[in-house]
C-alpha cells in the first residue's frame, strides 16, 4: 500500500474536506501517470466520491445558489476519468479545475483571462527550472538539457509580457523593454513573482490541474500550453458573444473594438506554439499512446469562439468537429446570433453607415488574418509531431487539419460558412 492509499484511507474515516491530501496524492499520481494508478486505489477514491457527493447533497439540501459541485467532487471526477470510461480532451486538460465563465465587463474577462495565463504559465516555467536541480518534479523521466529549458522560459515569457504588463502591478514588468525586445524579461523572477501572490484556492487549482497520464517531464508543457489555449478561448468566446450584442444595441463601433481585442489576444497568443514545438516528438509519441479517446477537436471552448463568428455550414455541424461538442452543436442549431449575421443584418436593415462597416471590416480581417496564421502554424506543429498518423480522440489527424486550412471565420457572403478544427 502507498503512503498516498494510507493517507486517503485515513483522510477517508475522518478527514474534512478541507484536509484532503491533495498534495501527497498528486505526488503519487505524477510519479506513475494517471493511466496507471492501482485498480484499488482507484476504488478507494471512488468510494470517496460516493461520500463526498452524499456530503455534497445533505449540504445543498440545507443551502440555495450552488454553482455545480464543489472543489473535491470536481477534482475527483477528473481523476476518475478513465476509470469511469468517460475521458475525453476536457477531463484530460482539467477544465472544470481551472475555467469559469468570463466576466460579462470585457475588462474584467480580459484581466481573469490573463491572471490565469499568467499563473499557469508561471507553474510551468518554475517547473521546467526544477529539472535541473537534484529534486526536479515528477513528471521526471526525460529531462530536457538546460539550454532548453531557457528557451522554454523564453517563449512562455513572450506570452507572459503582454498579459503581465496588463494584470501586474507597474513595474513588475518594464514596458520599454518589452517593446524593445519581447521576451528578454527574467523567467525566474517573473514567475516566482506570480506564484507568490497567487491566492490559497488559486494555487490549490494550479496544482490539482496538472495529471498527466504517463511520467515524461513534457507532458507537463503540452498540459499547460493547452490550458492556455483554452482560457484564451474562454476570454475570446466571451468578447465575440458582447460584440454581437454590441452590434444588436447599434453599437457597432465597440462591436469592432471586441473583435479587434480577440485578434490582439489571438496574436499575443501564438508562441504558444512556438513553445509547444519544444516537445520532443519522442516523448509526445510515447505519452500520446496513453491519452487516446482525448482530442482537441472536443475543445469547446475553440468551437464556441469559431462558432460566434459565423453559422457553420450543415455539412460542418454534421462532422466530428461539431458532434464533439454537443452543447455547442445545440446553441448553433438553434439559432445562435453571430458576428456576422448580426453585422449583415444591420447593413439589410439600413442601419450600418459606411465607417462603421469599415471598422468592423478592419477588425475581422484582422481576427481572419491572424487566425490563418494560427492554423498554419497548428498545421506545421502537428506534420511535426505526429506525421501522417491518425489523431487521438479516434481522429485524422494532420490530414484533418490540412483539409481545413482554406476554410474561413468570416466567409464571403456568396460562400458557405465552413470554420475551421
Amino acid at each position: 500500500m502507498t503512503s498516498a492509499e494510507d493517507a486517503l484511507r485515513a483522510w477517508a474515516v475522518h478527514g474534512r474536506v478541507a484536509d484532503f491530501p491533495y498534495a501527497l496524492f498528486l505526488g503519487h499520481l505524477r510519479s506513475v501517470g494517471k493511466h496507471f494508478l492501482d485498480a484499488e486505489l482507484l476504488r478507494l477514491l471512488d468510494e470517496i466520491r460516493r461520500s463526498v457527493a452524499e456530503s455534497d447533497s445533505d449540504s445543498e439540501s440545507e443551502s440555495e445558489g450552488c454553482d455545480g459541485p464543489p472543489f473535491l467532487h470536481r477534482f475527483l471526477d477528473v481523476v476518475l476519468d478513465k476509470h469511469d470510461d468517460r475521458y475525453d480532451y476536457p477531463s484530460y486538460t482539467a477544465l472544470s479545475l481551472l475555467t469559469r465563465p468570463a466576466p460579462a465587463d470585457r475588462h474584467e474577462a480580459l484581466r481573469s483571462r490573463d491572471e490565469m495565463v499568467l499563473l499557469l504559465l508561471a507553474d510551468l516555467v518554475r517547473f521546467e527550472e526544477r529539472a535541473s536541480t537534484d529534486t526536479p518534479d515528477a513528471p521526471h523521466v526525460m529531462p530536457p538539457s538546460p539550454e532548453l529549458v531557457a528557451k522554454r522560459a523564453r517563449l512562455a515569457v513572450r506570452v507572459m509580457e503582454s498579459a503581465a504588463l496588463r494584470a501586474l502591478p507597474s513595474g513588475v514588468v518594464d514596458a520599454v523593454a518589452v517593446a524593445a525586445v519581447p521576451g528578454r524579461t527574467p523567467g525566474g523572477p517573473l514567475a516566482a513573482e506570480i506564484l507568490r501572490s497567487a491566492a490559497p484556492e488559486q494555487a490549490l487549482a494550479l496544482s490539482a490541474s496538472v495529471q498527466p497520464v504517463y511520467v515524461l517531464h513534457d507532458e507537463y508543457l503540452f498540459l499547460r500550453t493547452l490550458q492556455s489555449f483554452e482560457t484564451t478561448f474562454t476570454f475570446m468566446s466571451s468578447a465575440l458573444a458582447t460584440a454581437v450584442r454590441r452590434l444588436d444595441d447599434d453599437r457597432p463601433q465597440e462591436s469592432a473594438e471586441l473583435v479587434g481585442a480577440v485578434a490582439d489576444v489571438l496574436k499575443e497568443s501564438l508562441p504558444l506554439f512556438s513553445l509547444l514545438a519544444t516537445m520532443r516528438p519522442e516523448a509526445f509519441q510515447t505519452f500520446r499512446t496513453f491519452t487516446e479517446g482525448a482530442s482537441a477537436i472536443q475543445s469547446a471552448g475553440y468551437k464556441t469562439f469559431e462558432s460566434l463568428c459565423s453559422t457553420p455550414s450543415l455539412a460542418r455541424l454534421a462532422s466530428s468537429a461539431y458532434t464533439s461538442v454537443p452543447r455547442v452543436r445545440e446553441r448553433v442549431v438553434n439559432g445562435q446570433a453571430t458576428v456576422q449575421g448580426t453585422w449583415h443584418a444591420l447593413i439589410a436593415a439600413h442601419r450600418l453607415d459606411p465607417a462603421d462597416d469599415a471598422a468592423l471590416r478592419a477588425a475581422a480581417d484582422r481576427l481572419e488574418s491572424v487566425h490563418q496564421r494560427w492554423k498554419q502554424t497548428h498545421y506545421r506543429l502537428a506534420v511535426r509531431m505526429i506525421g501522417e498518423r491518425s489523431g487521438t480522440g479516434y481522429t485524422q489527424g494532420v490530414p484533418y487539419l490540412a483539409a481545413v486550412l482554406d476554410n474561413r471565420l468570416f466567409p464571403a457572403p456568396d460562400r458557405h460558412s465552413a470554420l475551421v478544427g
